[in-house]
């Protein structure tokens, strides 16, 4: 091979690299722009109608039951779920959902429930538990709709 041909191979396998790496800087570029900027910014911030919660929304029955300091409680729970079939799973497996409110609720104190704050750890407690109960689907969030500590 001469002296020239190897100028020429040379001056080539540098163009073609550098073509690559323009390339892939170019995708990199396109995918955080896209990521950004990108539709998905509007999906989360759409606001549920009133329709769609009630659709998503499971109503627990009216429950009664012993608390650690020698009291009762009343309670009632909303649980929202991610989509009507996971409201309608969540429906049939209404037996456990009780289970587990009232096996949490009777190792608590009315102190334990004092507070708002009390309320909204107790809550996020029972949606993770929930969410065990599930093969599919989430719930997204518990509200204690009723409470009576006597």
């Amino acid at each position: 091979m001469s002296e020239e041909e190897k100028k020429k191979g040379g001056g080539l396998k540098v163009v073609i690299i550098l073509l690559v790496v323009l390339l892939v800087m170019g995708g990199a570029g396109f995918m955080t722009y896209k990521y950004v900027f990108g539709d998905n910014v509007t999906a989360k911030t759409k606001p549920v109608t009133a329709e769609e919660l009630a659709e998503r929304s499971f109503m627990t029955d009216d429950m009664t039951t012993n608390i650690q300091d020698e009291r009762f409680i009343n309670v009632q729970f909303t649980i929202v779920t991610d989509s009507a079939e996971t409201k309608e799973n969540l429906e049939l497996r209404k037996f456990q959902v009780h289970n587990v409110i009232l096996g949490d609720l009777s190792g608590m104190t009315k102190a334990q429930l004092a507070t708002k704050e009390d309320m909204q750890k107790f809550e996020q407690t029972l949606r993770e538990q929930l969410n065990g109960l599930l093969e599919e689907g989430e719930v997204q969030r518990v509200y204690m709709t009723k409470k009576i500590i006597q």
